[in-house]
């Protein structure tokens, strides 16, 4: 009788789950970058989103397509914007976390900082959009430069490539001095610099006269013996800035101005 060689034997097909696919997403999403940016796991998005973790790991592998109902599900655990779900990879929204108003405006706001959820802007393609927060000027306290409704996109100091420098346009939170828990006095636009003295000052852009040109931010920690003293001196004239909030400080330099978005221009 004769036998069938080995090379007429067909292969057998193994079992097991289905080669993994090496090609790109069929879906593009952004919903990898935003969970690892919150350090969760698929499984922790998916029980709070209310969906199976079979079901969002199909959608983060670009397997199934994401509509508005499970967008409007996940931007919650994800923190992002539902535009930001159904957008594919075209960008991401930041959030309106301040506003910016001073102590004197008929428009200062009960409290400065808004409560989540936060409102959600799109920015565009900002570059790092995903380090950044954005302010909204509610008064005319930078309306040599602003407009009042012009969104400020911000990028903190921690999460600057490079150091602050003096000329920047930054935004900063000015603190109450009394006893107790330090509450937010006002938020203020303006320009980086340092005084004579070596103080860490905020250029108001403004032309309401109620609103100092020069506001203190920190002060320097060399003596004030005299004005002469070279080291303060030295450190006026240092177009780089090493800055580190100290709770000491009578004001913290929220961020740098990095795009701006309505009513640009003097009101």
């Amino acid at each position: 009788m004769d036998t069938l060689s080995s090379t007429q034997i067909s292969p057998m097909k193994t079992r097991g789950r289905p080669p993994k696919k090496t090609g790109p997403p069929r879906y593009a999403s952004r919903l990898r970058e935003l969970r690892q940016r919150l350090g969760l796991s698929q499984q922790e998005v998916a029980s709070t989103a209310g969906i199976s973790s079979a079901y969002y790991g199909a959608l983060e592998r670009g397997d199934k397509r994401i509509n508005a109902d499970t967008a409007q599900r996940l931007h919650i655990p994800l923190r992002c914007s539902v535009s930001d779900l159904l957008a594919g990879s075209r960008g991401i929204s930041v959030p309106v976390r301040f506003i910016i108003a001073a102590a004197e405006s008929e428009n200062r706001p009960g409290s400065f900082e808004r409560p989540e959820p936060h409102e959600m802007v799109q920015p565009g393609r900002l570059h790092e959009a995903e380090h950044c927060f954005a302010a909204e000027i509610v008064d005319h306290s930078a309306d040599r430069d602003f407009a009042p409704g012009t969104v400020l996109l911000l990028r903190p100091p921690s999460a600057l490539s490079e150091p602050l420098r003096r000329g920047m346009r930054v935004v900063v939170r000015f603190f109450h001095e009394g006893e107790g828990e330090r509450a937010t006095y006002e938020i203020l636009y303006g320009i980086l610099d340092r005084n004579i003295l070596g103080d860490l000052v905020l250029i108001t852009r403004t032309q309401n006269r109620l609103i100092p040109r020069h506001a203190l931010i920190r002060a320097t920690a060399f003596s004030r013996a005299g004005l002469a003293q070279s080291p303060a001196e030295e450190l006026a004239r240092d177009e780089t800035i090493d800055y580190r909030y100290s709770p000491d400080d009578p004001a913290e330099i929220l961020g740098i101005v990095v795009y701006a978005m309505g009513p640009v221009g003097p009101a």
